[in-house]
């Protein structure tokens, strides 16, 4: 039942840079193509007719919530026969996670039923990676390197949403200055290396007494 692979389909398939599984409605794997072996590590033959939920892929999400029992993309279009996609984690056969796109469809006979479901997933590394990088960055435009603490351009920023806040909900906020006393003086007698030490320690006091 389902979708009939003839010679021309699978040679399609296996050809396709995602990688793409079969299932039907046990969720149990009928098909698995080549770019599946390569980002997932498993070789078709260890995976055809196990269940996808037999500590193969092992799918997560971001906080680390197991998606295959219960929170299944695959599953969940199965029951309902709407695509979905998301962006998780597999677990590569030597351990490590893959961050991938999944996006998941029914499989449906020739009568319209839903007799199983096709996932594609794609290996989103590099992408995973860039986008790290750019919070990185935008961090550190935020961030003073000394301390560790919002430089005057987030400051600001949070500022303007207060006030906007304020302007438009009439949500209240307040503004603490701190000073440290004699901190020159401080500067002059130790020099500026132990005065950076000396914020250090203050930044960490705050971050550790505040949100």
């Amino acid at each position: 039942m389902g979708l009939n692979l003839d010679i021309d389909w699978r040679g399609f398939l296996e050809e396709l840079h995602d990688g793409v599984y079969f299932t039907d409605l046990e969720r149990r794997i009928t098909y698995w193509n080549r770019s599946a072996e390569e980002i997932s590590g498993y070789r078709a033959a260890e995976v055809i007719g196990s269940h996808c939920y037999d500590n193969i892929l092992v799918h997560v999400d971001c906080s680390g919530n197991s998606l295959c029992h219960g929170q299944c993309p695959l599953a969940a279009t199965m029951a309902d026969g709407q695509l979905r996609a998301a962006e998780i984690y597999l677990q590569h056969k030597d351990g490590h996670r893959v961050p991938v796109s999944v996006r998941a469809s029914p499989m449906r006979d020739s009568k319209g039923m839903i007799v199983g479901g096709i996932e594609l997933f794609s290996d989103i590394s590099g992408q995973h990676a860039l986008r790290q990088r750019m919070e990185e960055l935008q961090g550190l435009a935020m961030v003073d390197p000394l301390t560790g603490l919002s430089n005057r351009r987030h400051l600001e920023a949070e500022l303007r949403t207060r006030i906007e806040e304020f302007q438009r909900y009439r949500y209240l906020f307040g503004l603490i200055f701190l000073d440290i006393d004699h901190f020159k003086n401080f500067n002059d007698r130790f020099g500026h290396e132990i005065g950076d030490q000396a914020l250090k320690v203050v930044a960490a006091t705050l971050k550790a007494c505040a949100r």
